[in-house]
């Protein structure tokens, strides 16, 4: 119950930051929140949850059907790819992995959004874009991402010791 709570209140507080950084881009709480699913699922789910979480932010919010979708997915591979390759579950970890499932949801993106829009010149636009939100997001995986581990470290089943 109290995660889904959790990510009610996470998708909610996304419409809320879109509205109030404007004309800036919010810090991305969708990809947030796939993050915080890295650690509870295996990585095939982890990329058909990804799926369809950006399907949810491109029917709801505002895009093209399943640019978000499939820029999510790529996040959810890269950094699914590179948890394989850390040893360690620590801050810096968790920081390099946003960054990671970042840069290649953004990898994925980039072409797409040229392809959509018609025009290879818009580098100016998506680079300061994706600054912005790189630097919100990250900065913003700071408290939801330990928030996300508390809730699930709650969640899970205790062994009786008898």
């Amino acid at each position: 119950m109290r995660l889904g709570v959790f990510y009610g209140l996470l998708f909610l507080i996304q419409g809320f930051l879109g509205t109030l950084f404007l004309p800036y881009p919010a810090p991305d709480l969708f990809l947030l929140a796939v993050m915080t699913l890295m650690w509870r699922v295996p990585p095939w789910q982890l990329v058909a949850i990804a799926y369809g979480i950006g399907l949810f932010q491109d029917a709801f919010g505002h895009g093209e059907w399943g640019i978000h979708a499939f820029g999510l997915a790529s996040a959810a591979m890269t950094a699914s790819f590179l948890r394989a390759q850390l040893s360690q579950k620590g801050f810096f970890s968790r920081l390099l992995l946003v960054l990671a499932a970042f840069l290649g949801k953004w990898l994925v993106m980039i072409p797409l959004v040229m392809w959509q829009s018609g025009t290879l010149f818009i580098a100016q636009d998506v680079l300061r874009v994706m600054l912005i939100e790189g630097i919100f997001t990250l900065l913003s995986s700071i408290i939801v991402i330990p928030w996300a581990e508390a809730l699930m470290e709650r969640t899970l089943l205790k062994k009786d010791p008898l």
